[in-house]
C-alpha cells in the first residue's frame, strides 16, 4: 500500500511538472498596447493568457478581430495601469507610447516592440517573431498560410487598373507602405507610386482628377463622421470624380496596420475588382 501511494504520489508529481514546464515557455499575462498587437495576439492565443487588449480592441471599425476581444479586459496604455495587471510580456509598438515602454523596461517587464511591416517578407518575420514570443509558432504558421493564399508573383510589368488609394486629409500611399503591396497583390497598379511618391504622402485633389484613375481605393472616411480632415469627399470635383470612376470603399478594420490579417483586404479587393 505505501508503495503504491508511493507511487501514485510521484507519478502526479511528474505530470504537475510536466505541465509547468510545458507552459514555461509561454508568457501567462500578456498585454498588447495597439490594435495592431491585439490582432496578433487575438490571432495566437487563448483568451485566459491575455490580461488586456488595447482600448480599440472592441471596436468593430477598426479592430478586425472584435469578437474575440469581447469579455477580455483593455488598457489605455499608462505604466500605472500596466502595472497593475502585473504582464509577463507587454507588446507595444514603435510610433507609441514611448514613456510606458522605458518605464515597464525599467520594472524588469519583457517587451516586444512591433515595426512597421511593408513588404511579405517583413510581415512573415514579424509574425515569426511574435509567434516565438508567445509560445506559439505553429500558430503562427497558420494565420501566414492564410495570408499566402492570397498573395500572386508581382510582375513589374503587369498592367493592371490603375487604382488610387485615398484617405482623409488628401494622403495616399506611394512606394515602401503595406498598401501598395496589398494593391500589387490584388492585381493593381499604384497610382501614388506612378507619380514617385514615398511612403505616406500628399495627394492633391486636382492631381487626383487630373490623373483621371481607373479605380477610387478608399478608406477611413466613416471612423468620425464629418470633419475637416474627411469633408474632401463631399467637394464637388470629388463627387463627380466618383460619378464617373468605379470606387471600393475597403473597411479599415481589413488594413488598419500591416500584418498577416492583411490576406482580408486583399480578398476584398479580388472580389471587387474592375
Amino acid at each position: 500500500m505505501l508503495l503504491r501511494l508511493l507511487c501514485g504520489g510521484l507519478l502526479s508529481a511528474a505530470v504537475s511538472l510536466s505541465f509547468v514546464s510545458a507552459h514555461a515557455d509561454k508568457p501567462q499575462r500578456i498585454v498588447s498596447m495597439s490594435v495592431c498587437g491585439d490582432q496578433y495576439v487575438l490571432g495566437m492565443v487563448k483568451p485566459e493568457r491575455i490580461a488586456a487588449l488595447s482600448e480599440d480592441a472592441h471596436n468593430p471599425q477598426i479592430s478586425l478581430q472584435y469578437e474575440k476581444a469581447q469579455g477580455i479586459a483593455t488598457t489605455r496604455g499608462s505604466a500605472e495601469e500596466i502595472l497593475l495587471l502585473k504582464p509577463d510580456l507587454v507588446i507595444a509598438n514603435r510610433w507609441r507610447g514611448a514613456k510606458t515602454v522605458e518605464i515597464l523596461r525599467q520594472s524588469g517587464i519583457e517587451i516586444l516592440m512591433l515595426s512597421l511591416p511593408v513588404t511579405f517578407e517583413e510581415i512573415e518575420a514579424e509574425t515569426r517573431l511574435v509567434g516565438k514570443a508567445v509560445g506559439e509558432k505553429a500558430k503562427a504558421e497558420m494565420l501566414l498560410n492564410r495570408l499566402r493564399q492570397t498573395t500572386r508573383p508581382r510582375d513589374e510589368k503587369e498592367t493592371g487598373p490603375r487604382a488610387a488609394y485615398f484617405m482623409p486629409g488628401g494622403y495616399s500611399a506611394g512606394q515602401n507602405t503595406f498598401v501598395e503591396t496589398v494593391l500589387h497583390a490584388a492585381g493593381y497598379r499604384n497610382l501614388a507610386s506612378d507619380l514617385g511618391l514615398q511612403g505616406w504622402s500628399s495627394l492633391s485633389l486636382e492631381q487626383l482628377v487630373l490623373e483621371a484613375p481607373d479605380v477610387l481605393v478608399m478608406s477611413f472616411f466613416n471612423r468620425s463622421g464629418y470633419s475637416l480632415s474627411t469633408r474632401l469627399r463631399e467637394h464637388s470635383a470629388m463627387k463627380k470624380l466618383m460619378e464617373n470612376t468605379p470606387t471600393i470603399d475597403v473597411p479599415e478594420k481589413y488594413w488598419a496596420c500591416g500584418g498577416w490579417f492583411l490576406f482580408e483586404a486583399i480578398d476584398y479587393l479580388k472580389r471587387q475588382k474592375v
